[in-house]
């Protein structure tokens, strides 16, 4: 599995991100309402049409990646960005997008 840049990531996951904002934003914010922190998940396949978006929390993300990587990445989060955690399942790949 690899990590790639946003302008590495394919269309219909840039695509589906621009169309579904307020949904995206809104599944954010309500996962903040219960957990102090966390990011948006997506795993994805454009084979099989499937976009699953959850809020991940630090439980969650840490599923994911190593605490070590964890740390250092929700550092850098810009400030009024949240981080999109996108699995491609077709392209055995994950996308860090910022929305």
């Amino acid at each position: 599995m690899s990590i790639q840049h946003i302008n590495s990531a394919p269309d219909y996951i840039t695509k589906f991100i621009s169309g579904n904002m307020i949904q995206l934003c809104k599944i954010y914010e309500e996962g903040l309402e219960q957990n102090p922190e966390g990011i948006l998940g997506c795993k994805c396949s454009e084979v099989d049409d499937r976009m699953d978006v959850q809020f991940m929390n630090e439980a969650a993300i840490l599923e994911m990646i190593k605490k070590e990587s964890w740390e250092p990445l929700k550092d850098s989060i810009p400030e009024g960005k949240k981080l999109m955690f996108v699995m491609d399942i077709d392209l055995d790949s994950v996308f860090l997008i910022y929305v």
